[in-house]
């Protein structure tokens, strides 16, 4: 369904825009400042059904396609880009759990992620696999208890429930992750692991983690230059669950059809949501120049202007082809080809290079008004957002892994 097409997601779009004038602008300094989660921007989302976007109406959601969620993203992106990343971090792990939530406890948790607004966290980075989304230390254990699984009364009353309904914890894990944003302030985990002790490093599974029945342990600090609201330290995770809550798809399948193509897509989105805020507080400053209010009247307009204009619109048609084929892949009318794959990693590779260009741009424009953290035409914030984005699965990675899907690629 399309924004043109659907009230509801037409209303859920016109929701997104007003929280970024709204809550999201007013928090997004402190949020920054503090680097603390936006529990405001949270609220309000939640309390216009947004966190459920993804999910089809017939199961409690909006029904939002790619190309909604992609506008949508860009749209909040405008307000905050650490509360954009949040949600569209959570629509990805949402999307993958509706891919394959068969069996019906599965599909019953899925149910309640969406009627109750709960947020989801992806936990798929872990120490010593350097940096691969497709290898896993951990795994998926199923002899003994799980140590220090059990965190609290709370947990072993959830675990006792559950024994007495038949279906106590048969399988536990222990993961070291490196990065797990909005971790500790999610209400389930999508974590990645082996699917055994003795599986290879890429035979791996999602496991959905229930955060109350899961020890969470903070391993490092988080003072970064950008997205400090996303709040993705390095944590520890114990937990015991059943056995209903590993995920039937393979996670190699689930990462070709669903993650990596709407994690890039949606990504890609808040960046270009972030560069078209900073190319527009670039053209307020140039017009009140231009008027004379900045006591520069009669000047040239600088030819960033035109840069910034042109680099958008690249940007924007490439986001909107993408978004539109993402969409055939998740709704099985077309498959994940290599040369699919090769276009997912294009997009990610050039917005998060051209949006950084733009937003330097748009700073060249402003000057100190735009390298002040205050101010109405301020880019500080926005700038240090972006400067993140070649790191977010990093482009040289991409670029190596390109090189090879080109070769092996049978179409454009």
């Amino acid at each position: 369904m399309t924004e043109a097409g659907d009230g509801p997601v037409v209303r859920a779009a016109e929701s997104c825009r007003e929280l970024a004038r709204g809550v999201l602008a007013e928090h997004a300094a402190e949020v920054d400042t503090d680097a603390r989660f936006p529990k405001e921007a949270l609220t309000a989302l939640r309390a216009h059904g947004l966190l459920a976007a993804a999910a089809p109406a017939e199961r409690g959601g909006l029904g939002a396609d790619v190309p909604a969620l992609t506008r949508m993203a860009a749209d909040l992106a405008r307000g905050c880009g650490a509360s954009a990343m949040v949600w569209a971090m959570h629509q990805v792990q949402l999307a993958c759990l509706l891919t394959c939530d068969e069996g019906p406890e599965l599909r019953a948790a899925v149910d309640r992620i969406v009627r109750d607004q709960l947020l989801v966290a992806s936990a798929t980075s872990e120490a010593g696999v350097g940096g691969s989304l497709r290898t896993s230390v951990c795994a998926v254990e199923r002899d003994g208890p799980a140590d220090g699984a059990a965190a609290g009364p709370t947990d072993r009353a959830a675990d006792d429930a559950a024994e007495g309904a038949g279906a106590g914890p048969a399988a536990r894990l222990d993961k070291s992750a490196t990065t797990v944003s909005y971790g500790v302030e999610a209400d389930a985990l999508l974590v990645s692991a082996r699917r055994g002790p003795g599986s290879p490093p890429g035979d791996q599974v999602a496991v959905l983690l229930d955060a109350p029945r899961t020890r969470l342990e903070v391993l490092g600090g988080w003072n970064p230059l950008g997205m400090r609201g996303t709040c993705s330290p390095a944590l520890r995770i114990r937990a015991a669950f059943e056995d209903w809550r590993i995920l039937p798809l393979p996670f190699g399948d689930l990462v070709e059809r669903v993650m990596t193509p709407l994690s890039h897509v949606l990504w890609s989105a808040v960046w270009y949501g972030l560069a078209a805020e900073a190319a527009d507080r670039a053209v307020r400053y140039a017009r009140k120049r231009a008027s004379g209010q900045a006591g520069q009247a009669g000047q040239r307009p600088s030819g960033n202007l035109a840069e910034m204009r042109w680099r958008l619109a690249a940007m924007e048609a490439q986001l909107a082809e993408t978004a539109r084929e993402a969409q055939a892949v998740l709704s099985g009318a077309a498959q994940p080809t290599v040369a699919f794959a090769l276009r997912i990693n294009s997009l990610k590779l050039a917005v998060s290079e051209v949006a950084v260009d733009v937003a330097l741009a748009a700073l060249r424009v402003c000057g100190m008004a735009g390298y002040s953290e205050d101010g109405p035409y301020s880019v500080a914030r926005l700038v240090r957002d972006l400067l993140s984005a070649p790191l977010m699965i990093g482009n040289e990675r991409l670029v190596a892994i390109g090189s090879q899907l080109a070769l092996m690629a049978r179409d454009r």
